[in-house]
């Protein structure tokens, strides 16, 4: 069974991403959340920092790990990311960056 880790960190976007999505301006730094979908809830660092060059995102600081226990997703502070939990179950990740931070 997948499980969906969480991974916080603050990374430049510098473009050369594989993934078609609504990116940030080039060379903005950014705080980001990715959700990755992993066979262990345990973070993998080196899974996620690859994982996240191919949304465009390098020089990663502070990147941080925690497996998401879904029942958080029924509070309303996380009731928005419940579409990103659902695109990583069923496309392996998502990301949420949060412009001009």
């Amino acid at each position: 069974m997948k499980t969906v880790v969480l991974y916080g960190f603050e990374g430049a976007f510098v473009g050369g991403n594989e993934y078609d999505y609504n990116h940030p301006e080039l060379h903005h730094v950014h705080k980001c959340i990715l959700f990755l979908a992993q066979d262990s809830e345990h973070p993998d660092f080196e899974f996620a920092t690859t994982e996240c060059s191919k949304f465009g995102f390098a020089n990663l600081k502070n990147l941080t790990g925690k497996p998401l226990k879904i029942d958080v997703l029924n509070t309303d502070s996380f009731l928005g990311f419940v579409g990103f939990y659902e695109e990583a179950l069923n496309e392996g990740s998502s990301i949420v960056y949060y412009p001009n931070t």
